[in-house]
């Protein structure tokens, strides 16, 4: 139906930052310049903010996966360390 619309969301960042606004300008460019009609707006409006949406909930959980690898691979204290020194600080200072 909106075979444009793929060329749109390859633009990657572009459809994790679509507003409702954004989406209804670029509709009426369409319609401009021959390429949609004004009868398939509201159609067109919810693909673009649907397809968004998704784009931007896969980034989200992207970058959560990637922050995970990069945290597991440096060379931090896990809450588990940090409980076991509070243990040992607590019976040194205890005796």
């Amino acid at each position: 139906m909106f075979e444009t619309l793929d060329k749109l969301f390859l633009a990657g960042l572009g459809a994790v930052t679509m507003t409702k606004e954004r989406a209804e300008a670029i509709f009426e460019e369409y319609v401009a310049k021959g390429k949609a009609k004004r009868e398939e707006k509201s159609g067109f409006i919810k693909e673009v903010l649907d397809t968004a949406e998704k784009s931007r909930a896969e980034l989200e959980k992207i970058i959560s996966e990637q922050i995970r690898k990069v945290i597991t691979q440096l060379p931090l204290a896990t809450k588990e360390d940090i409980n076991r020194l509070e243990e040992k600080i607590d019976q040194l200072l205890s005796r």
